[in-house]
């Protein structure tokens, strides 16, 4: 027999050194056989090495040191990643498949090697709102029924509507592919039952008894779904099904995967869902449990030293944004921590609602609830005529799809059921005009339609806007396709997309349209739910996510306030990511990571942590900034000044100063007193809350005891800016100006006009990155700037100067500080003080991992319990879970 090729052999040889200890027990193996020859050997290993390498360079990825990586990505003969290839082509979505091929690809890499000793993995794949991570984990699931997996467990959210979706999908996408291959628990009309289960192997189990998943755990080539609800009453009953003597047993040998949809939702801090998962997780001596979210702050709040819980100790995967997603980034925009960068603007798409209205479109407090009946005011005029004319415009464009109104303005749903008659008649009376051809009705709306299409240009997607007589030709067929449908845990109809139809829906509800669940082809939303949660916040933008072919039709109707927010939600979205970059280069593991997510004066981490706030922060390699000022307390102003020439007064007396470059004074060394002293008399603003002193103070001093004692030494700066010259203590340097500097006479100026004595100044960013690196020699300026932010932390580990010493940065701030542009001046203030600001920057190194770290890891979370026995949560009680900020 002569030898085969390495090319047309190389999937057997990746498929048995997969199972059987690696590429070369395989060499070995094949070669005793007389299969292969040495030279096709050496090829087939390089070949293997080669793709394991690939699939390692996937990242950032935070993950436990050294832990080699065993698989070499899918193969071509992969039944179950090529059928939802297939059908991934069929879609039309032909070219996320790469980037979607890679990142499934490393998250599978770091799954257990299976033909090692058994044990558990726990992960936390961290994807983006409405980005695509139900189709990312159905990959996953495809390439690990196609390693040999006998069981996918899916733990879809909490309500009913979002199981039934994930369901939905997963049948189109991986088991109508190949019927044979799978058994299909669960369907689209039901949740796991134990009647079910046994209905559906046809038979009894291996012993005899009924109710018993052995069968499906050791049925040759095959793999068993279920898509299950984060309901106590069902996870019960999944438990009770796989805890059966005969399963246990089969469970010994079995692989099992627990992909966790929503995973920060339920699955961290409730008494009875968390301990329900982790009895569950315990039965599985293979199991793979990854959780997937996009607000991840919950999951990393957890005990890491508590290997039964769910803290994802065997990696952290921050999946790639997809192209053409739309985020917050893209919509609301973002601050940036540099002040050498520009502000991201998102697209000209958010449309305010005036404060006035808001009470005509929910009752504020719960005594207007019963018998509030909204208003149809401006913003819900304009949104439901752009809801119509952006759907009239895809169906110009040949494209039918299903479109989508969203009105969110409460969680509860006696609110929800006052819009319907409402809504029906603003249906109902365009029509008539429309048809009638009402000329204010058609100016009205040709007018909108022409200051819309101005303010975002359909050019930037390569295609021309659709001329108004075109749309409202089109305008009464699709007035009459709207289905307005009321979502929520006691409605009888439910959101629901129909196959071979036009699907034209305005959607109102609250919860059950918050999380998870998507509102296809979402053109327009009113949204004004109040919350104070970063996880329920992003979770309630539905309208995050592709938008193929109508990229410049999405509208959103909101207040300032929650524009606002979303706005500052991409910052902190941004930097989480950035902390995770920087983990990676500095090689953390999990178990020493803890994503460090910055507050915010009115949002909370997370709902479930309730009132109770961490009482240590771990400030580990943070860099905070100070940004906001009262711009006319003279005396808060002269205080902090004050504090800042007496610290820089004390590092003069150790004669350690050092001119920069850039004119700025360098002092190394500062001893943490002096350090300790100035925390105590400078003030920060109240705003500032990702800037506690009372917390700063206490990670100082918890340092400072180690046994190898930390931050006892200190780098202190007092940065140059561009413009004239500031006296600080006995020094000189320039200030940092924005504007063109106008020198008072004296410090104590007299106030311009009056105003209030608590005016706040929010001047967005004060640092430049390359600040991080300001008191280490070598790095050009220049270079700084070509670098990232975590580039520029791994320098300051890296350096044994400044490994392990903190950086105070002390900033002059011209009281006339304008912003630098027209485009900045959108976002920012002007400082326009009456006296002398001095901001502050500090930047913390990487410190050890010791228990106080752990303990600062930990919150203390307000637990509440879901309903056992409920179908679905209601809104009030998901409320209670949640927070509903009212």
């Amino acid at each position: 027999m002569s030898p085969v090729s390495a090319k047309a052999f190389y999937d057997v040889f990746a498929n048995w050194a997969e199972d059987h200890g690696g590429p070369e027990n395989a060499k070995d193996y094949f070669m005793s056989m007389g299969i292969i020859d040495g030279a096709v050997a050496e090829e087939l290993l390089r070949a293997f090495r080669k793709n394991v390498e690939n699939v390692q360079e996937g990242g950032p990825v935070i993950k436990p040191r050294h832990e080699k990586t065993w698989y070499p990505g899918a193969l071509d003969t992969d039944p179950c990643w090529s059928g939802f290839r297939k059908r991934l082509v069929e879609k039309g979505r032909s070219g996320q498949i790469p980037q979607l091929n890679d990142s499934s690809d490393t998250i599978v890499s770091l799954t257990p090697d299976p033909s090692k000793d058994p044990r558990t993995g726990r992960g936390l794949v961290v994807g983006f709102i409405q980005s695509g991570k139900t189709t990312n984990f159905t990959a996953v699931a495809a390439k690990l029924a196609d390693r040999g997996y006998k069981m996918i467990i899916v733990l879809a959210g909490i309500h009913n509507a979002l199981r039934a979706q994930t369901q939905e999908r997963l049948i189109q996408d991986l088991t109508e592919n190949d019927p044979t291959r799978w058994h299909k628990i669960t369907d689209v009309d039901g949740d796991f039952d134990l009647i079910k289960a046994s209905a559906s192997n046809g038979s009894k189990g291996a012993t005899g008894t009924k109710h018993d998943a052995a069968p499906y755990l050791t049925a040759s080539g095959k793999t068993t779904l279920l898509v299950v609800k984060k309901n106590a009453t069902v996870l019960r009953k999944l438990h009770t099904w796989l805890s059966k003597p005969a399963a246990k047993k089969a469970l010994i040998d079995a692989k099992v995967l627990v992909i966790d949809d929503e995973a920060d939702q339920a699955s961290v801090a409730t008494n009875t869902i968390n301990p329900l998962i982790r009895d569950i997780l315990a039965l599985f001596p293979r199991g793979t449990y990854i959780g997937y979210t996009a607000t991840p702050f919950a999951n990393v709040f957890i005990d890491p030293s508590d290997e039964d819980d769910l803290y994802p100790r065997d990696f952290i995967y921050p999946l790639p944004q997809p192209e053409g997603y739309f985020g917050p980034e893209t919509l609301f925009g973002r601050d940036v921590p540099d002040i050498d960068e520009d502000d991201v603007d998102g697209y000209d798409m958010i449309r305010i609602i005036p404060d006035e209205d808001e009470p005509k479109l929910r009752p504020i407090g719960k005594n207007g609830v019963k018998g509030f009946i909204p208003v149809m005011t401006d913003a819900i005029k304009k949104s439901f005529s752009w809801f119509v004319m952006a759907t009239a415009a895809r169906w110009v464009r040949g494209d039918r799809g299903d479109s989508s109104m969203l009105i969110h303005t409460s969680f509860k749903t006696e609110v929800h059921d006052a819009y319907q008659e409402p809504l029906e008649a603003l249906r109902s009376d365009m029509e008539i005009r429309i048809r009638g051809n009402d000329s204010e009705t058609v100016n009205r709306l040709r007018k909108q339609w022409e200051e819309e299409t101005s303010k975002v240009c359909a050019g930037e997607w390569s295609r021309e806007s659709e001329p108004f007589d075109d749309i409202l030709r089109t305008l009464p067929d699709v007035l009459t396709d709207i289905r307005i449908i009321i979502d929520n845990s006691k409605s009888d109809e439910r959101l629901q997309y129909f196959k071979d139809r036009s699907n034209t829906v305005l959607a109102i509800g609250g919860n059950t349209l918050s999380r998870g669940i998507t509102l296809e082809g979402l053109v327009s939303s009113v949204f004004i739910r109040p919350t104070n949660t970063y996880d329920t916040l992003l979770q309630m933008g539905r309208w995050f996510g592709f938008r193929p072919g109508y990229e410049d039709l999405p509208r959103i109707w909101t207040t300032t306030e929650l524009r606002d927010n979303f706005r500052h939600l991409s910052l902190v979205e941004h930097e989480m990511r950035q902390d995770m970059e920087a983990y990676e280069l500095q090689e953390i593991t999990p178990m020493e990571a803890a994503v460090k997510i910055r507050t915010h004066p009115q949002l909370r981490i997370t709902a479930k942590m309730g009132a109770a706030q961490p009482k240590r922060i771990s400030f580990s390699g943070a860099r905070l900034q100070t940004r906001f000022f009262y711009r006319n307390d003279v005396e808060w102003l002269q205080g902090n000044w004050n504090a800042s020439e007496h610290l820089v007064h004390s590092a003069m007396s150790k004669d350690s100063r050092q001119v920069l470059a850039n004119g700025s004074i360098l002092f190394k060394g500062v001893g943490v007193a002096d350090i300790m002293e100035f925390l105590d008399n400078y003030q920060i603003h109240p705003k500032q809350s990702d800037m506690d002193l009372s917390l700063l103070r206490s990670y100082i001093l918890d340092r400072n005891a180690q046994d190898i004692p930390e931050l006892t030494r200190w780098n202190v700066v007092v940065m140059s800016g561009s413009g004239e010259k500031e006296h600080i203590a006995d020094l000189v340097v320039k200030g940092l100006i924005r504007a063109p500097y106008k020198p008072a006479p004296e410090l104590e100026r007299v106030p311009a006009r009056e105003r209030g004595a608590k005016a706040t100044a929010d001047i967005k960013t004060l640092m430049s990155k390359q600040d991080l690196i300001v008191d280490i020699d070598g790095i050009s300026v220049k270079e700084a700037k070509d670098m990232t932010e975590a580039q520029l932390k791994v320098c300051r580990i890296k350096n044994p100067e400044t490994a392990k010493r903190g950086l105070l940065v002390l900033y002059p701030i011209d009281p006339e500080s304008k912003p630098a542009s027209d485009r900045s001046a959108a976002v920012r203030e002007a400082m326009d003080s009456d006296g002398f600001p001095i901001g502050l920057a500090l930047v913390f190194p990487k410190t050890s991992y010791s228990q106080s770290e752990r303990d600062a890891v930990q919150a203390t979370h307000l637990s509440v319990d879901l309903p056992d026995d409920s179908e679905d949560v209601s809104e009030d009680v998901d409320q209670d879970l949640y927070g509903s900020g009212e």
